[in-house]
């Protein structure tokens, strides 16, 4: 018979033996491979009890190691130490020192971008104007009227740079080749609605997103301050001399009382929105107080 006619022939499903009607509260029938599974566990524990009573048996109750003095048991859980050797004091002040310089850096980092930030939005919001940028050229001269004719020759000159004539002379000539210098690329301005005299689409999306990439600059810089205070705080609680505790670490709850002008800058004077604390840490420094010394 091929094989074909022997997978065309019916044959009888064979099912699984079920629970049994007056046994259902028993819950489902355990079948052999669930009673071999439960058998041996049933012998491995049954052969580690028997271990564990024979080294009871066959303990000697005076033997003693000098390892013993050190070992220490927790709630009795053997707990073995991980060989980690705790570093001198000098050690840990020189890597705290390292640690708060390496924020302090990252901290400056920041703040120069978000100095940039600001720049960039108060260029959007047209109020910081290109004659402010520009620095002061002083001279000096000897009579007010060498001084009058210093200042008719510098508007002359202004006058003369801002021309038409000056601009069209800066543009760039089509001369019918291709010019050996590279071109400049033209910076994008914002777009600007003439009519209404207001920021196009573009720049609305553009100040949202510098907006919000200030508010998270600032909220950074915050915790990078408080983390630079507790290294420094580390730094000198692991000096020498007598101190005394004056006030510990406190959780500042709800608004704080004082406001950073980066803060204010950011929600541009409007007040701010009640948000739900999250529960972390956000302290008031502990204060120490040393004990004068004479040296």
């Amino acid at each position: 018979m091929t094989s074909s006619l022997r997978n065309s022939v019916h044959r009888r499903n064979h099912k699984e033996r079920s629970q049994l009607a007056h046994r259902s509260h028993l819950g489902l029938l355990e079948k052999h491979k669930d009673y071999v599974k439960r058998a041996r566990d049933y012998h491995a524990k049954r052969d580690r009890l028997t271990n564990l009573r024979q080294k009871a048996a066959d303990r000697n109750k005076d033997e003693f190691y000098f390892s013993m003095t050190r070992e220490k048991t927790k709630g009795g859980v053997h707990v073995k130490e991980r060989g980690n050797v705790a570093l001198p004091t000098d050690v840990v002040k020189i890597l705290k020192t390292q640690d708060e310089n390496y924020v302090r850096t990252m901290r400056a980092a920041g703040l120069k971008k978000i100095d940039k930030i600001k720049r960039h939005l108060m260029e959007m919001a047209d109020l910081l104007k290109p004659n402010m940028r520009q620095g002061l050229h002083i001279i000096f001269v000897d009579s007010p009227q060498q001084g009058g004719a210093q200042m008719k020759r510098k508007r002359t000159a202004d006058e003369t740079q801002d021309s038409p004539n000056t601009i069209l002379n800066e543009e760039d000539v089509d001369l019918g080749w291709k010019s050996s210098q590279p071109k400049r690329k033209k910076v994008k301005k914002p777009a600007f609605d003439q009519k209404n005299g207001k920021e196009g689409e573009a720049g609305d999306v553009r100040k949202r997103r510098l907006l919000k990439e200030l508010s998270a600059r600032l909220a950074r810089d915050k915790l990078l301050r408080y983390t630079e205070r507790e290294f420094e705080m580390q730094r000198l609680m692991m000096g020498k001399g007598a101190r005394k505790k004056i006030s510990g670490v406190e959780k500042v709850e709800g608004e704080e009382s004082e406001e950073d002008e980066d803060e204010i800058d950011a929600r541009k004077g409007k007040r701010r929105e009640l948000v739900r604390k999250v529960d972390e840490k956000t302290y008031k420094p502990r204060v120490y107080k040393w004990r004068l010394e004479r040296k």
